[in-house]
């Protein structure tokens, strides 16, 4: 259960993040932006490194002995800061939110097939049921424009 809370409050901090981050682009550039977060990111996880006791880590050649695959995941991380900042910024959280949430069960039903050859069906009509909800939620807003440029010319 208690990973089950985890993986909720993990999407609300997600949402925060990123609504913070599409500000700090706004106010100090996409590039500027993103790298604000991973200064702070780092600074945190030194000192989550220390307090941990696990200095150790810090050393070159523990550093140079990491897989060098592992590092993709920063690089990852960094180009999805990117992409959510200008996204975000034009979207707005909700339909980035759900957008970002569709390229993530993508991505987890392609890795679940490579990683442990499973597949369903059953998650690929989730994902096009949810690509609907976001289609049709698109489609009510659009009228909803139409209208207000309806009233507001009459």
């Amino acid at each position: 259960m208690i990973f089950y809370i985890t993986a909720v409050a993990n999407g609300f901090l997600n949402t925060v993040n990123k609504m913070v981050n599409v500000k700090a682009g706004e106010c100090l550039g996409t590039a500027n932006g993103a790298l604000i977060n991973y200064v702070e990111a780092t600074i945190i996880s030194l000192c989550l490194i220390f307090v941990t006791g696990n200095g150790a880590e810090m050393n070159f050649s523990h550093i140079t002995e990491v897989p060098p695959l592992f590092y993709l995941g920063s690089v990852c991380g960094l180009i999805a800061m990117i992409f959510l900042i200008l996204g975000t910024s034009h979207t707005g959280a909700m339909a980035s939110t759900i957008l970002a949430l569709l390229g993530q069960l993508g991505m987890s039903v392609a890795l679940d097939y490579v990683f442990f050859q499973t597949f369903s069906w059953k998650r690929i009509l989730g994902i096009f049921l949810i690509t609907a909800g976001i289609a049709w939620r698109e489609y009510i807003k659009i009228q909803d424009r139409r209208k207000q440029i309806k009233g507001d010319a009459a």
